[in-house]
C-alpha cells in the first residue's frame, strides 16, 4: 500500500496543491480499478502474479530541460507501481535518489535491483532495475549483466548498447528468471546498419536466453524495451523466431498508440504458465489530462515555449500542443507500462499429479504410521478397527546395549569423558596399575579354572 504521509508535509505541498494531487490520485486509482484492458488486475495474495515493464523516460536526469519531475509525479509513478507484483524499468539514471524516493512512498516491503550505469554514447549511462513487493516476490539470490561471448558478438565486435539484466525470482508455486532490456534504436530505414543492429540486438539477446532456458529447463521470461515498431516485420521476428511465446494479444505501448516498442515474452516449461490477462495501462486517461493544462501552464520551462512579453502564451493552440505532447512525458513517460498476470497457484495440479488410478482401484487400509514412545522406543499405531491378518506391524526396536555401571575397567556408557576424567584414565595407565590389574585378573582367572 503506497504511503502518503508527505502530502500532510506543508513544507512540502501547500493546502491547495494537496488537495489537487489527492483528487488526482483518487482519478488514478479509480483508473486502475477499472476492468482489464483499461485497468489492472487487483494483486491476489497467492492465485496470481502480476509482472509489468515500463521504461521510465530518463528517470530522472532532466538533461533536456522539461522537468525535473514533480513531487507530485512521484507519487503517480509509485501508485502505478503498486499495482504489480514485479516491474522492470529501464532508463533510470546514475543517480538513484528518485527511483529511492518512489521505494519509499511504496513502503518497507518493497525492493529493487539495478545495474550498474552502461557507458558509451549508445549507453547514456543508463541503469535497469527489477522493482518488486518482497511480500509476494522473492529474489532468489541470482543476477548479472549479459556479456555476449566473442564468437556470439553483434557485427563489429560490438556488445549490446544498454547491457540486458537477470534476474531470478520465485512467486508461489513459480521460479522464474526475468531478463530485461533496453535494445538500441538506430533508424527506422530498414537498409541501414543501424536499423540491422537493432534487430541483431534483439536476436542475440532472445537467442542466448533460448538457449538457457533449454539448457537449465526453466522458465525465463524477457521483456523491456525493444524499440518493436509493429507487430509485423524484423524486429518482431527476431524475438518470436527464437522460440518466444508472447501474450494472445498485443497492444501499443507508446503514449500516441501506434508502436509496439515494449513486449513481455515468455520461454517456459511446459503447462508452467496460464495467461490469465495482459494490457498496457494508459495513465493520459486520468493524469496531465488536456483539461488541466491550465494548471499547470505557470509551471511549464519558460524555454521550450513562445511567450509574450508579459509571459503569456503566443499561441495557446501551441502551447497546449507541448504540453500535451512533450512536458508531460517528461513527468511520467513517453512508454505506457505493460503488464501481463499469470496463474502461480498450480496446488491443485500438483496434487492431481499425485493420483494413481491403481492405488484407488485396490482401495488398501490405511497407513500403519511409526510413532516414537515414552522410553525412545519406535512402533507402530495400529487403529482399533484396522486389525488385517495380512498387515505386517513392525517390531519393536531393541534397546541399546548399555555396559553396566559396576563393571571394573570399564568407561560407563552414561558418563560424560571429563578433562579430569582423561587425565586419571591416562595415569592410571602410565604408572602401570592398567597392566597390574590385568595381571591380577588374569592369575584370577587362571586360579579358578584349576580349582574347577
Amino acid at each position: 500500500m503506497v504511503r502518503y504521509k508527505d502530502l500532510r508535509d506543508p513544507d512540502l505541498f501547500t493546502d491547495a496543491e494537496r488537495d489537487w494531487v489527492s483528487r488526482r490520485l483518487l482519478d488514478l486509482r479509480a483508473h486502475m480499478k477499472s476492468p482489464p484492458g483499461i485497468g489492472i488486475p487487483s494483486r491476489t495474495r497467492h492465485s496470481s502474479l502480476i509482472i509489468g515493464t515500463w521504461n521510465l523516460r530518463d528517470f530522472d536526469n532532466n538533461k533536456y530541460r522539461h522537468g525535473p519531475r514533480r513531487r507530485e509525479s512521484i507519487y503517480y509513478i509509485a501508485e502505478i507501481l503498486a499495482g504489480f507484483d514485479v516491474c522492470a524499468i529501464q532508463e533510470i539514471n546514475e543517480d538513484l535518489s528518485p527511483l529511492r524516493k518512489v521505494m519509499e512512498i511504496l513502503g518497507p516491503q518493497w525492493d529493487f535491483i539495478a545495474t550498474d550505469v552502461t557507458v558509451g554514447s549508445s549507453g547514456n549511462r543508463e541503469r535497469m532495475a527489477f522493482v518488486f513487493d518482497r511480500s509476494k516476490v522473492e529474489f532468489q539470490n541470482v543476477a548479472g549483466e549479459i556479456v555476449l561471448p566473442k564468437h556470439a558478438l553483434l557485427p563489429d565486435e560490438q556488445q549490446f548498447a544498454r547491457t540486458p539484466f537477470m534476474v531470478r525470482f520465485q512467486a508461489g508455486w513459480f521460479h522464474f528468471t526475468l531478463c530485461t532490456v533496453h535494445i538500441y534504436y538506430g533508424s527506422d530505414t530498414k537498409e541501414s546498419e543501424r536499423y540491422q543492429r537493432r534487430v541483431a540486438e534483439i536476436k542475440h539477446i532472445a537467442r542466448e536466453m533460448s538457449q538457457r532456458a533449454d539448457r537449465e529447463d526453466e522458465n525465463y521470461i524477457l521483456l523491456g524495451d525493444f524499440n518493436i515498431g509493429n507487430k509485423m516485420g524484423a524486429t518482431m521476428e527476431a524475438l518470436t523466431g527464437e522460440g518466444f511465446q508472447l501474450p494472445p494479444e498485443l497492444f501499443p505501448s507508446n503514449v500516441l498508440g501506434d508502436k509496439y516498442y515494449d513486449q513481455i515474452a515468455f520461454r517456459t516449461r511446459k503447462d508452467e504458465v496460464t495467461f490469465l490477462n495482459a494490457g498496457a495501462f494508459n495513465f493520459t486517461k486520468s493524469l496531465f489530462l488536456p483539461e488541466h493544462y491550465d494548471h499547470y501552464a505557470p509551471v511549464l520551462p519558460e524555454r521550450h515555449r513562445e511567450l509574450k512579453e508579459n509571459g503569456t502564451p503566443k499561441s495557446r493552440s501551441e502551447d497546449k500542443d507541448y504540453y500535451l505532447s512533450r512536458w508531460r512525458t517528461w513527468q511520467l513517460s513517453d512508454h505506457l507500462p505493460l503488464w501481463v498476470e499469470l496463474a502461480i497457484d498450480f496446488s491443485d495440479e500438483h496434487l492431481q499429479h499425485n493420483l494413481s488410478k491403481v492405488a484407488q482401484v485396490e482401495a488398501a487400509p490405511a497407513q500403519l504410521e511409526v510413532v516414537e514412545e515414552d522410553d525412545g522406543t519406535l512402533s507402530t499405531l495400529v487403529p482399533p478397527a484396522a486389525d488385517h491378518a495380512d498387515v505386517k506391524r513392525r517390531r519393536k526396536r531393541k534397546n541399546p546395549h548399555i555396559a553396566r555401571k559396576d563393571k571394573e575397567g570399564t568407561a560407563r556408557a552414561d558418563g560424560r569423558l571429563t578433562l579430569g576424567l582423561a587425565w586419571k584414565i591416562f595415569w592410571f595407565v602410565a604408572t602401570g596399575k592398567a597392566e597390574k590389574v590385568r595381571k591380577m585378573r588374569e592369575e584370577k582367572a587362571k586360579q579358578e579354572n584349576d580349582s574347577s
